[in-house]
């Protein structure tokens, strides 16, 4: 039975004949055997679906690692901890290390890594990515896994996380909202509108309390947002969390020219808005909406202090100083064009640079602006 058989037998023994678009994409996503996440394939890079950030050149992991050496300071962290959650690859993570170890040696000595990784296939490329690195390293499959070990004073980064998480789709209608749903129609999946659950109800009420969605438009709802700011705020004792995604505010997010939403699927680099098409082959993907991210994580004690653009945050810490001087002239083979075209890639207000957001949080800490580094302030 492969992932397609899988889910039109939940959908056949579902009393409405049909499941939430969530489960759908969770089940695509995520299934044990099938899950286009749990699978062998390569998903980043050239060989993949999508490149990030970190699969562009080292130099992000490097400015993210001088970024998070800052922060630990302005903790007083002496016993520094760094939680990557849905590390991919851990290509990220090695950069990072790297840098760490290249700047901060002393820091790097006493370093503690704990990576949170859903997909098995990712975390034995996680493992192989850091062999190298002779610093204590703790693997958990979920979240909510590490939230329950003790909780740690350090930063926790994540990097393309949320966007990946199943979304409920909403289409403001006529007379009032819709949930839409998957059912099976002739051998296809296919789209029914029904009525909302409670708790898609009542997040649709707190967004539409402070942005009014006209008729016939459609918007991702992620009702995990929750959870995984409670789980966040659970395992950071002291420190920050940095949350790095394309999404925007509410008032952005849920603008009417994005009428049919954000949702988007990757594959094979080829992006495209239909999720019931290449399923369990492809990525799904849709925008995280930051009000919400920031309203969950100061319930779970996790104060915002700074939300910004990518490149205005990799530009404040540093990223144009990383560029390489060079009189080479093919730009096949020298290491100082391919460095110094990736921090442009990076920065792009176009690409990379003006699609990604970057919110920090902190907890355990006296607020005080002053006290912020400067890549943080306005």
């Amino acid at each position: 039975m492969d992932i397609i058989a899988q889910i039109r037998h939940e959908i056949e023994n579902q009393e409405q004949g049909a499941i939430s678009f969530a489960r759908f994409m969770e089940l695509a996503l995520y299934h044990d055997s099938y899950g286009y996440y749990m699978s062998d394939l390569p998903k980043v890079g050239k060989d993949g679906d999508f490149f990030t950030s970190a699969t562009v050149h080292t130099v992000f992991g490097e400015t993210l690692a001088d970024a998070v050496c800052e922060l630990w300071q302005t903790a007083g962290i002496g016993q520094p901890v760094l939680v990557e959650i849905g590390g991919g690859t851990g290509s990220l993570c090695s950069s990072m290390l790297g840098r760490i170890r290249e700047t901060a040696p002393e820091m790097y000595k006493k370093l503690k890594v704990v990576l949170i990784e859903a997909s098995p296939y990712h975390r034995r490329r996680q493992e192989e990515a850091l062999r190298e690195h002779d610093v204590q390293k703790v693997w958990h499959a979920s979240l909510a896994d590490a939230a329950n070990e003790k909780a740690v004073e350090g930063v926790i980064l994540s990097n393309e996380w949320l966007d990946a998480f199943p979304v409920h789709i909403a289409e403001r209608t006529k007379t009032g909202w819709k949930e839409v749903a998957v059912t099976c129609a002739e051998g296809k999946f296919t789209e029914v509108l029904r009525e909302p659950t409670a708790p898609l109800l009542a997040e649709l009420a707190e967004i539409e309390s402070a942005t009014p969605i006209p008729s016939g438009m459609r918007i991702e709802v992620n009702l995990g947002l929750k959870q995984a700011a409670e789980q966040v705020g659970r395992l950071l004792a002291k420190g920050f969390a940095v949350t790095i995604d394309y999404g925007d505010r509410q008032e952005e997010l849920y603008h009417p020219s994005r009428k049919k939403g954000t949702l988007m699927c990757y594959y094979r680099h080829q992006a495209h808005d239909n999720p019931y098409i290449n399923v369990g082959e492809q990525d799904i993907t849709a925008h995280v909406n930051f009000s919400a991210w920031s309203r969950y994580g100061e319930a779970a004690g996790l104060q915002e202090v700074a939300y910004m653009r990518q490149d205005k945050f990799l530009l404040q810490c540093g990223l144009l100083h990383k560029a390489v001087a060079h009189q080479d002239t093919d730009p096949f083979t020298s290491k100082a064009m391919k460095r110094n075209r990736a921090i442009l890639q990076l920065i792009d207000p176009a690409g990379l640079g003006g699609r990604f957001r970057v919110m920090v949080q902190q907890k355990g800490i006296e607020p005080n602006a002053a006290a912020l580094p400067a890549f943080l302030r306005p």
